[in-house]
């Protein structure tokens, strides 16, 4: 029987960002051989004047004030036809990030301007706060030398935001145009059509305006936009695994082979069930997820669970579409096929699994040093 998936948040803008997304689906085969380019994409030209930067930015900026349930439900929309467009990070990392920075009115300027669309600011943020970019700073401004590795760039951007680190090791987080940056740029597409770059900086000087935050602020500020991107690119991944799940069935329904359907094969159908199960898992929990990080509920330790087991998932559900539809599935023209790569790029970004173990490592072993050092406190001090 045919099968439909159901959208985790039904709404005007779920049904929209559908009918953009499938004007454009035919896109992703042509991107492998792209470049960085000033032209925007007619997908992402239709999400700019849509106002979709604007969903997360604040009213009083000139924005929606909407909420991440609105921007999960674009980003779902989106995932089920795999657009390359740079969703997650500019149009939640980054009003994330900007909105959370009080008292700066050059900030809020600046949500303004993303608010209205004459602005793209690409994110860059490694899952471990790491960066390969050392900061001088001095009375004149911010010096920059090294580089910023993974910008996306499948669409123009017009702005970088960007963490750094002082020689003594002192987190900073900067934001400028692409203008004042100039550099060297690297270029590549990855399997699923999106733009990477490189970007090699030598002595790049800024102004000390360019500084949004320091310390402490800054590290939690690239935490955000780490755990914001990975909430967002689930309802991404969800997005497609719901689209792989219902093309899989529709095939196996259409496609005859000794003369049946190869939906009669058992073989086949306790497959497509556990893609099914799949889906259905990972669409609740997503979705009680978005809902709790609305309400407030930010624990970046349940967000990196749920995308490490979306990752996995991602993989498991994309291999089993591909080989359900037998040879075809090995072809790029497939639909089915395309959403398995996407679907997979999108559990690389803003932390695979491997990344997303070591977080969760991470707070395991800091909660034992912590119980570890309440159980010895009254011992000392017994002592």
């Amino acid at each position: 029987m045919p099968f439909q998936a159901s959208p985790m948040f039904p709404g005007d803008l779920y049904d929209t960002t559908m009918r953009v997304a499938a004007d454009a689906a035919a896109v992703n085969a042509t991107l492998t051989e792209a470049q960085p380019s000033d032209q925007a994409s007619d997908s992402w030209q239709q999400f700019l004047e849509l106002g979709w930067q604007a969903v997360l930015v604040p009213e009083a900026s000139g924005g929606a004030g909407s909420s991440f349930v609105d921007v999960a439900s674009i980003a779902e929309a989106a995932g089920r036809y795999g657009l390359t467009t740079p969703l997650v990070a500019r149009c939640a990392v980054v009003p994330a990030v900007l909105g959370a920075i009080p008292g700066r009115d050059d900030v809020a300027q600046m949500l303004g301007l993303l608010a209205a669309g004459e602005v793209s600011i690409a994110p860059v943020f490694a899952h471990d706060g790491s960066c390969s970019l050392t900061a001088m700073v001095d009375a004149e401004g911010v010096q920059l030398q090294g580089s910023l590795r993974g910008i996306d760039l499948s669409e123009p951007a017009s702005h970088l935001l960007f963490l750094a680190r002082s020689a003594a090791g002192e987190a900073l987080l900067l934001l400028a145009s692409r203008d004042q940056l100039g550099g060297s740029l690297q270029s590549w597409a990855g399997h699923d059509g999106r733009l990477t770059a490189d970007l090699a900086l030598k002595a790049t000087r800024l102004p000390a305006s360019a500084v949004l935050q320091r310390g402490r602020a800054a590290v939690a500020a690239a935490e955000r936009a780490n755990t914001v991107g990975a909430l967002v690119c689930c309802a991404q991944i969800v997005g497609a695994i719901g689209a792989m799940v219902e093309q899989t069935i529709e095939y196996l329904n259409t496609r005859q082979q000794f003369g049946v359907q190869l939906s009669t094969f058992q073989a086949l159908r306790h497959r497509t069930v556990d893609m099914y199960v799949a889906y259905e898992s990972v669409r609740g929990m997503v979705r009680e997820r978005v809902v709790a990080f609305d309400l407030g509920d930010g624990d970046a330790h349940a967000v990196a669970l749920l995308k490490h087991y979306l990752s996995i998932a991602a993989r498991q559900v994309g291999e089993s579409a591909i080989q359900l539809h037998g040879g075809i599935g090995m072809s790029r023209e497939l639909p089915a096929a395309r959403l398995a790569m996407h679907a997979i790029g999108c559990s690389l970004q803003w932390g695979d699994r491997y990344e997303q173990l070591d977080s969760l490592a991470a707070d395991m072993a800091a909660d034992i040093a912590a119980e570890v050092a309440a159980e010895s406190a009254p011992t000392a001090a017994r002592a």
